[in-house]
């Protein structure tokens, strides 16, 4: 060995890390990510997916017309068909008193297009609450002011307070009296109103006028089965005012 030499220094080669290695591909990833955003917006408003047609159908005789539906449905002009939300649509659309159910399809070819269906819902009764009365389907959602059903009984709420047509009827003294007047109907009578007398008991007027007392109305179906041999036994000898039926072992008449 040499006098005065230098021991050779060995030098470790270090590994480069990952942003190193990463680095010179950030202008291609920034010009990747611009192009995406690009490619996206003008997909979203090519015209090759912008709604060229809408299509309504509602029944025959419908109360709700297509412009109510097309209104409620709120589609943008010139919108990409697949873009829209069609359950927002249809939840638009069921928002209409009337309408039970909406069905929002959409599709491509061989123009985009939307299809939009609607079924109704049946006016089944009418209730009186003051001075305001509603109509009402089945399940006892209102569905406008004023009475659309002038065959069916009118049930009279006394003072409750009347949902706004699209909300429900959820006092429980309007479903007693409504399975009150079905039980009614269900015994063949005709009536055209159903109340509650001063002391909360059951009353109703049939379509000639005359009253018809059940009080409780726990037993109301025995009690309406015992209007048609009352009239009948009295016959049209003289004309009745009232059938009293709160003690059914004694029904009495009224006469006029």
């Amino acid at each position: 060995m040499k006098t005065g030499a230098r021991p050779r220094v060995l030098q470790r080669r270090r590994k480069p890390s990952l942003a190193a290695r990463v680095r010179p591909f950030w202008i291609l990833a920034i010009l990747a990510a611009a192009l995406l955003i690009w490619g996206g917006v003008w997909l979203a408003q090519s015209p090759w997916f912008q709604i060229a047609r809408v299509g309504i159908d509602v029944p025959l005789g419908s109360p709700v017309s297509r412009g109510e539906v097309r209104s409620a449905a709120a589609v943008p002009s010139r919108a990409n068909v697949w873009l829209l939300n069609p359950w927002a649509i249809a939840h638009r659309i069921e928002a209409i008193p009337y309408v039970e159910t909406a069905t929002v399809h959409r599709g491509q070819f061989p123009q985009p297009f939307l299809e939009i269906g609607a079924t109704m819902r049946r006016p089944t009764g009418c209730v009186r609450a003051g001075a305001r009365v509603v109509t009402i389907d089945a399940t006892a959602r209102v569905l406008q002011n004023g009475c659309a059903v002038a065959t069916a009984a009118l049930i009279d709420a006394g003072k409750v307070v009347l949902a706004q047509p699209g909300g429900r009827l959820a006092d429980p003294e309007i479903a007693r009296l409504l399975d009150d007047a079905k039980i009614l109907a269900d015994a063949s009578l005709a009536v055209r109103i159903v109340r509650r007398d001063r002391w909360g008991g059951l009353e109703a007027v049939d379509v000639t006028g005359v009253t018809l007392r059940f009080g409780e109305d726990a037993d109301l179906a025995k009690k309406a089965a015992l209007v048609g041999p009352v009239r009948a036994g009295v016959g049209s000898r003289r004309p009745i005012r009232a059938v009293d039926l709160r003690a059914p072992a004694t029904p009495t008449v009224e006469f006029r």
